[in-house]
Order: structure tokens, then sequence, then C-alpha cells
């Protein structure tokens, strides 16, 4: 059994302790514990029962042992969906009873160092008020509430939750050592992780720790006497999804949100992982046992040593009165007073349509008969690509695919892909569609979020190239859209901003513009990203120059998502060694330093292939492209999609390869190193001949390609 040793507390109970679980005391009859959570662990013969503690409507908080592998011994647990099945209930007295909420845990976040975890659940439950963390230590005398479910004095497995009263023995840094105010007040076996309160002068509760070891004493089937029992503190414990100024993060302390999590890990790193478990950024600091995490007045986030006198790591950022926040899309930022992003992690998994915390590639699939789909091939642990599941189809005649233009974002900001669609009509008319992703990893159906009218005198679809990303830096994709004026002749870059639910807000035009004849969109090759890491995406452009040589040109934007005047990234070589007929540019943080690279796939003249990637410094591109990657492969029956496919934190390369002499399709992906290289091709998925149709297949990105 994992824990930590209190002074005061008998040898005997240490050495013979099992876990705690339900309470020995009182049924409770009203809501004053409705935060008191029921843990159903495990499916037939392998099951066991814990108890928990609802801090916040979709996180709860108990002891990690549950979800050991043998309870008894405890051991470390792995970050990440359950092993074993778990079902909560809360806010219901009686588990027999309808009322309260019912959901299973979709992933565990273990508070490193301690015997406590965080468990997700799937479905939120906002109708049961949470207990607040206490602020405030608690001191020896005190006189605590226990609360949860299982074993009584009378009952082997009862459906009622029950209360119970403790003084308090010891406390130290991490534990508390607890004696029953009675003989009958005692926990017992059934319930791991039940809350230990302290009443607060509003007549409420507040959650001072969670019961991890008992004696045992008076329990159903026991003939110990003794009612001693320890908890793990709580108090001072720092959960939620931001940090204000001032406020530190201690080994342990743990930001969530629905798609990543922030830990001060007890080595001194400060890491962002996905809902998966896996790393995506650090601060670099781990051999610094004790260091914390420190937002400070300035705006200005710094990872300190133990002794707080040597700084390991700091954003660099001047926020007077803005916060670090951890945003439900997956990105760790930090904002200025007035909201604005001025640095991110850059760690949303893009395109993560099953929410496991890596990249899905999504293709439109056209039928001939008239409809269409979507199929989605899921990022696998190894990077390689699944085979694809339909999660979208059209009606009959529904869409018109040589007047559409389609991407991907996150324009609800939930973590999950979702894709927009630009619709051209027969009477010149324009309209936006979105469809959001969903939890059972499918597309909904899409839904009108702005429309242009017939004759408009600005837009029409044949102008209109639609860009995907968070322009304003607020969490949400926004929609850009690259237009020449149809009556002037003249370019624009427009935003418009997502209001979070797959609606828009507002169409903004940027500050820039080029005169009629110039930034023709025919020399144009379109990409969007963070470059600089300020928080907000820009679009990049690789403009072709008269004689096919390149230039990149990197569009920023304010905090309200407008577009300002482009800045030159990286001019390349003459055409005779670069030309832009032959490049096809993607973008992705390959090297995983919270900035997007530019990278282009080369179809050199001789027929082989090259990839060569262009880091970014938060400036420019380059200067010189970094050769990742070489072959043969013909670039005219490929489609590439960049994506971190085995969810490391660095995005890899995607292509589906159309064979045409064999009527067989196959998916390769290539990931990337921590020195932005690529490893060789890995084989996914691949077809059957003929059954999976290349040319009706038209895969979807951020940008529209």
């Amino acid at each position: 059994m994992t824990g930590i040793v209190t002074a005061g507390v008998a040898a005997g109970l240490l050495g013979t302790a099992i876990p705690a679980n339900a309470v020995a005391g009182a049924a409770v009859g009203d809501t004053s514990y409705a935060f008191t959570v029921n843990l159903h662990i495990g499916e037939g013969d392998r099951t066991r029962a814990c108890s928990g503690a609802l801090i916040d409507a979709q996180w709860v908080l108990t002891a990690a042992a549950c979800f050991a592998t043998d309870p008894v011994a405890g051991g470390t647990v792995a970050a990440g969906k359950p092993a074993l099945k778990t079902v909560a209930t809360v806010g219901r007295n009686d588990l027999l009873g309808t009322g309260g909420h019912v959901s299973e845990v979709a992933e565990l976040a273990p508070r490193e160092g301690t015997d406590l975890v965080l468990a997700r659940l799937t479905a939120p439950a906002t109708g049961v008020p949470p207990v607040p963390l206490a602020a405030t230590p608690v001191a020896p005398g005190e006189v605590l509430k226990a609360a949860g479910f299982g074993r009584t004095k009378s009952e082997w497995r009862p459906d009622k939750l029950h209360a119970a009263t403790f003084g308090v023995d010891a406390v130290t840094n991490g534990a508390l050592s607890l004696s029953g105010a009675t003989a009958d007040d005692a926990i017992c076996a059934g319930d791991t992780g039940g809350p230990l309160l302290r009443q607060t002068s509003g007549g409420g509760f507040e959650l001072v720790g969670i019961n991890t070891r008992s004696w045992q004493g008076g329990c159903f089937g026991s003939s110990e006497t003794r009612t001693g029992a320890v908890a793990t503190r709580t108090d001072g414990m720092h959960f939620g999804s931001a940090l204000a100024a001032g406020q530190t993060l201690r080994a342990g302390d743990v930001l969530v949100s629905a798609s990543a999590r922030v830990a001060m890990r007890a080595d001194g790193n400060l890491v962002v992982t996905s809902v998966a478990g896996k790393a995506l950024w650090s601060t670099g600091t781990a051999g610094n046992a004790g260091a914390t995490a420190h937002f400070g007045a300035d705006g200005n986030l710094v990872v300190r040593d133990a002794a707080g006198t040597t700084t390991l790591w700091q954003s660099g950022t001047g926020a007077a009165g803005g916060r670090a926040a951890l945003l439900d899309s997956g990105d760790f930022v930090i904002r200025d007073a007035s909201g604005a992003a001025v640095w991110s992690s850059n760690t949303a998994v893009r395109g993560d349509l099953d929410h496991d915390g890596r990249s899905d590639m999504s293709a439109w699939y056209v039928f001939p008969q008239g409809t269409d789909a979507t199929y989605t091939f899921s990022g696998k642990p190894d990077g390689s690509l699944s085979g694809y599941r339909k999660t979208y189809t059209s009606a009959v005649g529904q869409w018109g695919n040589e007047h559409m233009k389609r991407a991907t974002g996150d324009f609800n900001g939930d973590g999950r892909a979702d894709f927009m669609a630009i619709q051209g009509y027969g009477d010149s008319s324009v309209k936006l569609f979105i469809a959001l992703g969903k939890a059972d990893g499918t597309y909904g159906e899409p839904a009108k979020a702005w429309e242009v009218v017939p004759n408009h005198v600005t837009f029409h679809e044949s102008y209109m190239t639609p860009l995907a990303g968070d322009f304003n830096g607020d969490g949400h994709d926004d929609v850009a859209i690259w237009n020449v004026d149809r009556t002037t002749g003249v370019t624009k870059l427009w935003t418009l901003t997502s209001n979070g639910n797959g609606g828009v807000v507002r169409l903004i035009p940027s500050e820039w513009s080029g005169p009629k004849g110039t930034w023709l969109a025919s020399r144009s090759k379109f990409v969007t990203g963070d470059f600089n890491g300020d928080g907000r995406d820009e679009v990049g452009l690789l403009y072709g120059q008269g004689d096919n040589s390149i230039k990149t040109y990197v569009f920023p934007t304010t905090p309200t998502g407008v577009f300002t005047t482009p800045a030159t990234w990286w001019t390349g070589p003459a055409a005779t060694t670069f030309d832009w007929n032959r490049a096809l540019p993607r973008t992705g943080d390959f090297d995983g330093d919270s900035r997007d690279d530019l990278m282009f796939w080369y179809d050199h003249t001789d027929g082989t292939d090259t990839v060569q990637t262009l880091l970014s410094t938060g400036t420019a591109f380059g200067p010189t492209p970094k050769l990742t990657l070489s072959g043969r492969l013909d670039i005219s029956s490929m489609q590439l999609v960049t994506g971190d496919y085995n969810g490391d934190g660095r995005d890899d390369l995607g292509a589906m390869y159309g064979d045409s002499s064999t009527g067989v399709v196959r998916l390769w992906t290539w990931t990337a190193k921590p020195d932005a290289m690529f490893n060789g091709a890995l084989l996914g998925w691949e077809s059957s001949p003929n059954s999976f149709v290349y040319a009706q297949t038209h895969f979807m990105h951020p940008y529209y390609a």
C-alpha cells in the first residue's frame, strides 16, 4: 500500500493497514455529502469499489491505490485510460436509487509523489456541486468528517452513503493520522479514496484529505478494535486550469483541461501531457527535485530550484495582470491582462477526432452516386495509421464538389477535430458550413455559420481560399479567407472569428491589401501555423516569383484576429535549384520547440524526392533547408498530411499513396525525431486492389490544398 508514514501512528498500523473504504458511521439522509463518489472498478469477477470526491464537474479526486494492479501493495498508476472499466456514481446517497449522475471514467491523471489520482468523467456531473479544496492546513485536535460507501459494522456491501467523525492526532507534510471519535466511527474496507472534510463557517464542507489506510476497527468481518486511520492531505493543493499572478505549482500539482495536463513533477520538470499520458512539451528542468513553477505579477512563468534562488527556465513574457492557462484545445498559454495570448506551448494535437491524444487523417470521399462521406484514419501509438472509419455521410446531391473548398480545425476549442466547407452556388451566393467533432469520434451534420448573398460585390467562391487557425488566440480556431475582390481586383485577408460553438462572431478585414494584379492566387501556396510561438496562428504564403524562385511570407495577426502587413521569412535560391512548381509545402512543429516549422516535399527532375525542413527561429525560417528525408516516390499519386500521429509532441508526415498499376491504396507515415529528422517510412493501412478509389479521395488540412 502506498502512503506517507506519519509521526504518532503505531508501526503496526503502517505494517498491516489495508486500503480504507467505506465509513462505519451514520447513514447520510440529506445532500450535505452529495459530492461523495462511488467508483465501481472492473467487470465480472475482477471488481473492486472505491470512493472519491467530486472537486470539479468533470474531475474526481481519489486514492491512486484504487487503480493499482494490487490495491493493497499499491504501486505506480499509469496516466491515461484506466486499465479496468470504471463507473462513477455521484449525487446519490442510495446506490439503488435513480438520482444523481453516473458516468464512466475516461482518464487518470496521477498526482506524482502522493497516493492521489485525478479521474476525469466522460460526462460532467453538472448538476452536483463539487467540494472546494481547503486552503489552510489542518491542526492536531481538529474534528473532521469522513464519508464513503461500502462496508459498515453490520453490512458487508451496503448501498448507502455513510459519514463518521474523526479527530486529528498528528499532521505531517503529506499525511494526517486520525482516530475515530467513538468506537462506532471507523473507515472500513470497501472504498479507498473517500473524502476527509472540515466544516466551514457557512455550514458546508471543504476537502482536507483523502482517506487511504485504516485499522478497520468495528467493521463487518473484522475483529480489530482500533479505529485509527491515515489520510493524504489535500489542503493547499492547486487544482484548476489556470495560474493567476502570485500562484505556484509545487511537486505533484496539476492543471487540467479537456485535452491536456500540466504537471509539476517531483524531479523538477514542468510537463504538458496529452489525454494519453504522453509528454508533449516540458521545460527540460528534470534533475531538480523540489523545483516550483511560479507565475509572477509581471506575467513571467518561472521554474526555480527548491531553494528558490536559481532560475531554471522562464517564459520571458511580460503579461502583468494576466494568467497562465491550459486550454481545452490542449495549448498551455500565457495571456496578458486584456486576454491577448503572448506565449504558447503549441501542444494542441491537430486533427484528433477520436480524442486519444494522437492526430488522425480525415478524407472527403466523393461517390459517383452523388453522395459524399468522410473517412477517418486514426493515428496509432507507433505512428502508423489504422484502417478507415466512416465519420460522416451526406445526402444525395447535398454538395457540389466542383465549387467546394474544405479545411480542418478545432472551431469550438474542445480538442476534437472539426471541419469546415465553403460551398459556392449557381446564383453566386456562398455559404460557410462547420461540422463539429462528436464524442463518438464522428462528425456532426455541417451547420451554416456564415453566408454571402447572391451577386455580392466582394466575394465569389472562385476567388476565395479558406484557411483555419486560431488567429486571435482565444482557444477556438477561426476561418481566414484569402480573397480577390470580384469588383476591384484587390487582394485582402479576411477573418471570420469563431464564437466557440461552431458559429461566427464577425467578419474582420485585414489591415493589409494587395493592389490589383499582385499577390496572384495562382502563384500562392498557403499554410497556417503558430510560427512565432505567441499563441496566435499566422498565415504563411509560399509565393512563386516571376522566375519560379520562391519567397515565403508570414502574415501576423493582432489579438483581435486582424491580419497585418506580411514579413519575408525566407527567400529561396534560384529557380534552377529550387523551383516553386516542384515544391509542396506543409507545416508542423517538427522539433517540438513550440513553434511551427515549414517543410517542402520537393519533386526533383531526376525522379527523386526530398523533404526539406525550414525550422522556425520565431522571426524567420531557416536560413538553410534541412534535408530530413529522401527517396523516390511519385508525388502526383500522393496526398500529404502532417500531424502528430504517435502523440509524442512532434508533428509527423503522413501520406496516402495510390498505386495505379495495382489499384492498391496505402497509408505511410514518417515520424519525426527530436532533431526534426524523420524516421523511415512506416506502412499502416492498405486496401485490397480496387476497393478504395484514390482519385475520389481528398484529404483535409488546416489550409485549403
